[in-house]
């Protein structure tokens, strides 16, 4: 009895030892910057709003990288595009004036949640909203199974800005700053995280302690962000084959379609439309953006019935800005422009003449 007594309690304490251990070690290296003890995202951050080019930048955490960015301007910025991976591509030199600033602020799966938040960084950090706001709405956005939920990272910024868009009484500054999150303290012994960190461990080991570099020119094989904040993939990307690319297309389109399912009805409709009411009445410029879907993935999910959304989505999207005099470019419907799969990626993001084109469109397309 005594002996499995002991066993117990020497069982316990190497349970215990080793949480501690994992606790210390998630909250030390913290890939994502989610404690704000790795230093390396505020670093590219002040890199980049440094204007230079950046590589090699991975597994961080989208968002934070946003807030970050948005601290260390320094410039007033006029021109913000706000939207998902399928936005990241979009770059000052397709549409805007060299004298213009502009900041591509997309994040991977991008939602009506980070559009509010990532304004909210504006307002609450500088007191201004850009001039000019490019959103780039996907599907998904008025989905509420969409599954993102990667926005909370800025959940203060988001709740801040849904009570000015409600003008209601604001809660202390220091309320919302201090607020717990108790989901950011449970990624202390979440197992996701804890494989990456080690991971992100193993990445600063073989690359001399550095989480990213910089580069003076976008000819080289990896990860970059660009000082506008839009991104080129490395090689195995950026030049894939087309065989290959459509090979992805189909696979995309089969099964579950990315943050589509259970797409039943138009949902979020009125915080949309309050949030865009609330930009007008601060006299911002808004353009809604709809980039499309590679043909081959497109003509297959189109035609089953439980994605019929994506097209009432688009109609929606058409009517409000004619309702509301607000300009809208593009279509997820890549036939409208001749679109071949060749100007794509994979099933749903495009190469840099689909921006340029879109951007660049004088009239609707019809």
């Amino acid at each position: 009895m005594m002996k499995h007594i002991k066993w117990l309690k020497y069982s316990f304490s190497l349970i215990i030892i080793i949480i501690f251990i994992v606790t210390i070690f998630n909250y030390k290296i913290d890939s994502l910057g989610i404690f704000k003890n790795s230093n390396y995202l505020s670093n590219a951050a002040k890199t980049l709003t440094n204007g230079e080019i950046i590589a090699g930048l991975k597994n961080y955490d989208e968002r934070l990288f946003q807030e970050l960015i948005i601290k260390n301007l320094q410039v007033k910025n006029d021109v913000i595009a706000i939207g998902s991976s399928r936005i990241m591509q979009l770059r000052k030199q397709f549409f805007l004036d060299e004298k213009i600033n502009f900041f591509n602020h997309s994040v991977s799966g991008g939602s009506l949640e980070d559009y509010i938040a990532i304004v909210g960084v504006y307002e609450f950090i500088h007191g201004y909203i850009p001039s000019t706001i490019i959103l780039s709405i996907d599907p998904w956005v008025f989905n509420k199974y969409n599954g993102q939920t990667r926005w909370k990272t800025l959940m203060k910024y988001y709740n801040y800005e849904i009570e000015k868009i409600y003008n209601k009484e604001q809660d202390k500054l220091d309320n919302i700053k201090n607020g717990i999150d108790i989901s950011k303290w449970k990624q202390l012994f979440n197992y996701d995280y804890t494989i990456s960190n080690i991971k992100f461990f193993k990445l600063l080991s073989e690359n001399d302690n550095k989480a990213f570099y910089v580069t003076k020119t976008i000819n080289i094989d990896d990860s970059i962000k660009e000082i506008d904040g839009s991104i080129h993939y490395p090689y195995s990307i950026r030049y894939i084959k087309n065989d290959k690319v459509q090979e992805l297309a189909k696979t995309f389109s089969k099964g579950n379609v990315y943050s589509l399912t259970k797409y039943t009805t138009l949902s979020n409709i009125e915080l949309f439309e309050d949030f865009i009411k609330y930009l007008k009445s601060k006299e911002i410029n808004i353009l809604l953006v709809l980039f499309p879907y590679n043909p081959v993935a497109y003509d297959i999910f189109i035609k089953n019935e439980k994605y019929k959304h994506v097209t009432i989505a688009e109609k929606y999207l058409k009517d409000f800005s004619i309702q509301n005099s607000i300009q809208l470019k593009g279509s997820y419907n890549p036939h409208k422009y001749g679109f071949e799969s060749k100007d794509f990626f994979d099933g749903m993001h495009s190469k840099d003449g689909v921006y340029e084109k879109i951007m660049n469109q004088k009239e609707e397309v019809k």
